[in-house]
C-alpha cells in the first residue's frame, strides 16, 4: 500500500463499543412511542451489523411501516434525545483507541470518521472519552452532513472529504493512498468504491462471513493492529 494519505475511521463497533447503547435506545424509544411492541431482539442485532441507518432501522422494526413513514421524525427526533440522555452513557472506546489516534496525529496522518451517526452524538463520545482533539470537526461527516450519503456511497469522500482537506487543511489526497478501517459491508464497499484500502476490524459487529466474502485488504483483531499497517 502507498504511504497512507487519510485514514477514514467508521465509528459504531470500530472506534467505539455502542450495540448496547443502540440497542437500548432502540428499546427505549418504542416504549416511549409504541409500547404496545417490543422489537424482536435479533432483528435489532441484525440491523445494527448491517450498519443500517435510523430510518431503514425504525422502519424495519415498525410493525405498520406505513405508519412510521407518516411519524419518521418524530422517531428519530425521540431516539436522539433519549441516546443524549442515555445512550451515551453506555458507550465507551474500544481498547487502544486512544494509543491509535495519538500515534497517528504524531506521525501527521489525516484522521477522519465517516458514520451514519448523527455528528452530534459522534463528537459527544469522543469528548466524554477523552479522544477529542484528535479529530477536526471538519473531518468528521456523519447523517445529514451536507452533500454526504450513506455508505457505501462515495459521495462522503469524494464531495465532502477531498475538498475540505484540500481546501481547509491544504492536504492533496489520492484514492489510493486512503485506508477505511470498519467493521461491515458497508465499509469495505466504501472502501472499493472510493478506490482506496480497506481494514475490516473482525472484533466489530459485521457478518463475519459477508464481510469475509468481500475480500479485505487487512484483517485486525483489535486497534492497536491498525498503526502497523498504516505505517506499513
Amino acid at each position: 500500500m502507498p504511504p497512507t494519505t487519510l485514514a477514514i475511521f467508521d465509528f459504531d463497533g470500530t472506534l467505539f463499543d455502542t450495540h448496547e447503547s443502540i440497542s437500548q435506545t432502540i428499546k427505549l424509544t418504542f416504549e416511549a412511542l409504541l409500547p404496545a411492541h417490543a422489537p424482536p431482539q435479533p432483528e435489532v442485532h441484525r440491523l445494527i451489523a448491517s450498519g443500517a441507518g435510523l430510518s431503514d432501522t425504525f422502519r424495519a422494526l415498525h410493525p405498520d411501516p406505513a405508519t412510521f413513514a407518516l411519524h419518521e421524525t418524530a422517531w428519530i427526533e425521540k431516539y436522539r434525545a433519549l441516546y443524549a440522555t442515555h445512550g451515551q452513557l453506555l458507550i465507551k472506546a474500544f481498547p487502544g483507541a486512544h494509543a491509535l489516534l495519538t500515534e497517528l496525529q504524531a506521525h501527521t496522518v489525516p484522521i477522519a470518521i465517516v458514520s451514519n451517526k448523527g455528528v452530534a452524538a459522534v463528537k459527544t463520545a469522543l469528548e466524554r472519552n477523552g479522544l477529542a482533539g484528535y479529530v477536526p470537526e471538519d473531518l468528521i461527516i456523519g447523517d445529514k452532513t451536507p452533500g454526504a450519503q450513506r455508505k457505501p456511497d462515495p459521495a462522503s469522500f469524494v464531495d465532502v472529504l477531498v475538498p475540505i482537506l484540500e481546501e481547509k487543511f491544504g492536504v492533496k489526497v489520492a484514492a489510493d493512498g486512503v485506508l477505511v478501517v470498519g467493521d461491515t459491508m458497508a465499509d469495505i464497499q466504501f472502501a472499493r468504491n472510493i478506490g482506496g484500502k480497506v481494514c475490516w476490524c473482525r472484533y466489530g459487529y459485521g457478518d463475519r462471513t459477508a464481510c469475509e466474502g468481500l475480500g479485505p485488504d487487512y484483517v485486525v483483531d483489535s486497534l492497536g493492529e491498525v498503526v502497523g499497517i498504516i505505517k506499513g
